[in-house]
C-alpha cells in the first residue's frame, strides 16, 4: 500500500505514522473523492474515537485536509 503521506528524508521533524494513521492516510489518498467519517470508518474499522484522533493528527499535520465535511488528499499550493 502506497501512502501519499510524508514521511521522508526530512530531518528530526519528519511525521512518523502508525501502521493505523498510514493506513488511513492511504484510503484518503487512494481515493478518487473526498470521503466522509463514515466511509473511512467502514474501510478501516476502527472505533470512532481512535479514527477521530487519527484524523485530528493527519489534519494538524497538514497531510490531509477537510472540505464540507469530507477528508481528501491535500492539494498543493
Amino acid at each position: 500500500m502506497t501512502s501519499c503521506c510524508t514521511t521522508g528524508s526530512c530531518g528530526s521533524d519528519c511525521l512518523q505514522l502508525t501502521d493505523r494513521e498510514a493506513f488511513v492516510c492511504s484510503t484518503i489518498c487512494e481515493s478518487g473523492e473526498p470521503l466522509s467519517f463514515s466511509a473511512i470508518r467502514g474501510a478501516a474499522g476502527y472505533h470512532q474515537e481512535v479514527l477521530t484522533r487519527i484524523l485530528k493528527r493527519l489534519l494538524n499535520y497538514g497531510e490531509i485536509e477537510k472540505t464540507d465535511g469530507r477528508y481528501r488528499r491535500k492539494t498543493s499550493q
